[in-house]
């Protein structure tokens, strides 16, 4: 598959190989639950219903509703999605994906990195998760 990318209004989805997805939420956003869906609608519409292996990262000054959090670790995002890995890029980034984990407790593998070659060679190890 040659990488192609998706623009939506919260984020940008870039396929970047069979299996693994990007999703980079924008600067200065609250991410919503409906922006939520229509990543996991622009990830299903590209692999055919096929599970993605998901790597995220946001932007400054952006954060998710605690409704959007609840809907991307829902049983029903696992439709969608094998594992995450979060890219965190400060300690109070950390500390919202740490409430992402602990409270939200996404029904998938998810681990946080410091980089997006770390949870890259993490995501790559978890191909067998895909159907």
């Amino acid at each position: 598959m040659t990488m192609n990318a998706v623009k939506l209004d919260a984020c940008t989805v870039t396929f970047l190989d069979e299996d693994i997805v990007h999703t980079h939420f924008k600067d200065d956003h609250m991410v919503t639950p409906e922006e939520v869906q229509s990543m996991f609608d622009a990830i299903e519409k590209e692999r055919g219903g096929r599970k993605a292996l998901l790597m995220v990262s946001v932007g400054n000054n952006t954060t998710m509703s605690n409704e959007a959090r609840a809907h991307a670790s829902s049983e029903a995002s696992c439709k969608y999605i094998a594992a995450d890995a979060i890219v965190v890029r400060d300690f109070g980034h950390q500390l919202t994906a740490n409430v992402f984990v602990r409270h939200h407790k996404p029904h998938r593998p998810i681990q946080m990195f410091p980089d997006k070659e770390k949870a890259m060679a993490w995501l790559g190890m978890q191909r067998h998760l895909i159907d």
